[in-house]
């Protein structure tokens, strides 16, 4: 079993990855909200009034698939350093196979039920199916996980754009609205539309958006070790970060742009267009992850009371993760408060970045009172079967 990076002592935890997941749930709960305001990506915008067309604008360029990228990235690395706690703790290749399944098999079983009852566009259920069909690589060179990164990129440079060149085609002349309604609550056909996309949400994920790669980039970066001990690889992040988020904005503009109404494209070239925006959100969920990491150096120097607090958030990120998006969901869907089709794309973006203020007050009084987020304390009894676990990132 290669698993090469060197996990910290027992009982500390690194800001670097708690703070980029804490203000990764920040971007997580933007991106999600405009789909209740009918502003999903790839939504035509240009009629909007001047906020919402600027929130579209800057949701597409900024937000749209590349906090969903670093959450990915965050995901896999968080898997590397489980496999390299259990590697030195002298634990069997079968115990940590069966802790990397059951990671998978719970995280798809929360994730769908997640998908049932609030947001079906979620995302815990693909990472799920991600820990199933890419974890074994944890058990295998670093070599094999470089491989495995190159061969996925190779298929999401194909995969990608055509999935994006077909929703494009399918939902040419639609309107915004109907393009991303989500499902209701009212009757049986909202609950049937709930449970027939359930099998399709990760499926679809998994081929149209670079899950895989992203996934299997945080193994590499886990193995080196860089959100561990980002001293020793300032160089290196600060090159990622700004490569990272140049590429990124550079890729997703001709989107942006169309969102706006300054480009018209026709279907296939805007679903060109938007496969560039998606394929470039890798190099924008490393630059991000990086950026953060950057700041988290110097902020680890004095932590005060907010960098802690996030950091609570980022620790305890599957609660908040659900948390933000039930909260957000219970504004804005428009069979419960209803305020989606209200308040439009700014007026979004407005209510999740109060929900995740929302979510610092409560963080705060978790780890004020040392207790952990209550659904993550379930996923690690679930995933460790009553097992003593290896530290505080485990499991």
């Amino acid at each position: 079993m290669d698993a090469t990076a060197v996990p910290p002592a027992r009982g500390e935890r690194r800001l670097a990855p708690d703070l980029a997941r804490g203000f990764m749930l920040l971007l997580i709960a933007m991106a999600y909200a405009g789909v209740y305001a009918g502003a999903g990506f790839g939504t035509d915008a240009s009629g909007a009034a001047p906020l919402d067309r600027g929130a579209a604008f800057a949701t597409t360029l900024l937000l749209d698939n590349r906090a969903f990228p670093m959450f990915a990235i965050l995901f896999g690395y968080g898997l590397a350093w489980t496999v390299a706690r259990q590697s030195a703790r002298g634990a069997p290749e079968a115990e940590v196979r069966r802790l990397l399944r059951r990671r998978g098999l719970f995280l798809l079983l929360f994730g769908l039920v997640h998908a049932l009852l609030v947001f079906p566009g979620e995302i815990l259920a693909s990472y799920g199916v991600a820990a199933l069909v890419t974890g074994w690589l944890l058990l295998r060179s670093t070599r094999a996980v470089t491989r495995a990164a190159v061969a996925f990129a190779a298929l999401y440079a194909v995969t990608v754009p055509l999935a994006m060149v077909g929703m494009s085609l399918g939902t040419a002349g639609a309107e915004g609205g109907e393009v991303y309604a989500v499902a209701g609550y009212l009757t049986a056909g909202d609950w049937a539309a709930r449970l027939i996309g359930l099998p399709f949400g990760p499926v679809f994920v998994a081929i149209a958006y670079p899950l895989f790669l992203l996934v299997v980039l945080g193994y590499r970066a886990g193995r080196a070790g860089l959100l561990d001990d980002p001293e020793a690889h300032r160089g290196l992040l600060a090159r990622v970060a700004a490569v990272g988020v140049a590429v990124s904005v550079a890729g997703a503009l001709p989107s942006a742009l169309t969102a706006v109404g300054a480009l018209e494209p026709g279907a296939v070239a805007q679903g060109l267009m938007m496969a560039l925006q998606v394929l470039t959100g890798v190099f924008g969920g490393a630059g991000y992850a990086a950026l953060f990491t950057l700041w988290a150096i110097r902020l680890d120097r004095g932590r005060g009371p907010l960098t802690r607090t996030v950091a609570a958030v980022g620790e305890r990120s599957l609660t908040f993760y659900i948390l933000n998006s039930v909260l957000v969901a219970a504004v804005l869907h428009p069979d419960l408060a209803g305020m989606g089709p209200r308040v439009g794309g700014f007026g979004a973006l407005v209510v999740a970045a109060l929900v995740w203020l929302v979510g610092l007050g409560l963080a705060a009084w978790l780890a004020g009172s040392a207790r952990p987020g209550p659904l993550d304390a379930l996923m690690r009894r679930l995933v460790h079967g009553g097992r003593r676990r290896a530290g505080p990132h485990a499991g």
